[in-house]
């Protein structure tokens, strides 16, 4: 049996929020780069940005950009109840920005590059 790190290798992780909305943490690769104009911020996003997708079928996450290209397609190893809140809440907050893993993600934040974008969320 192979076990997965979440946050080693560019393999993100779920996280819930204090006030219990799901989020992905995704650290940067060449390949999940935020594109400018898709919508990214700063900032905590106030709605879902309807040109984006994300698809939960039990542990396989599927997150398209705008113009139906896929961001993100692979395993993520989530809690009851982070699949409990993205079912509560049919969003899902991605925070990326220049880190590659758990180690240096706290250095992003801290100098402000971290980028945000909520999604809307449909499981199977």
């Amino acid at each position: 049996m192979e076990l997965t790190s979440t946050g080693l290798h560019g393999v993100p992780w779920p996280e819930l929020l204090p006030d219990l909305r799901p989020a992905l943490i995704v650290p940067a690769t060449p390949d999940r780069l935020p594109h400018p104009g898709d919508g990214w911020t700063p900032h905590m996003p106030e709605d879902p940005d309807p040109a984006w997708s994300a698809h939960l079928d039990s542990h396989r996450l599927t997150i398209h950009r705008p113009g139906n290209h896929t961001w993100y397609d692979g395993p993520i190893t989530a809690s009851r109840e982070w699949h409990r809140a993205t079912r509560t809440h049919h969003t899902l907050l991605l925070i990326t920005g220049p880190f590659t893993g758990p180690h240096d993600l706290n250095t992003a934040a801290t100098t402000g590059h971290l980028l945000l974008l909520t999604v809307p969320i449909r499981l199977a």
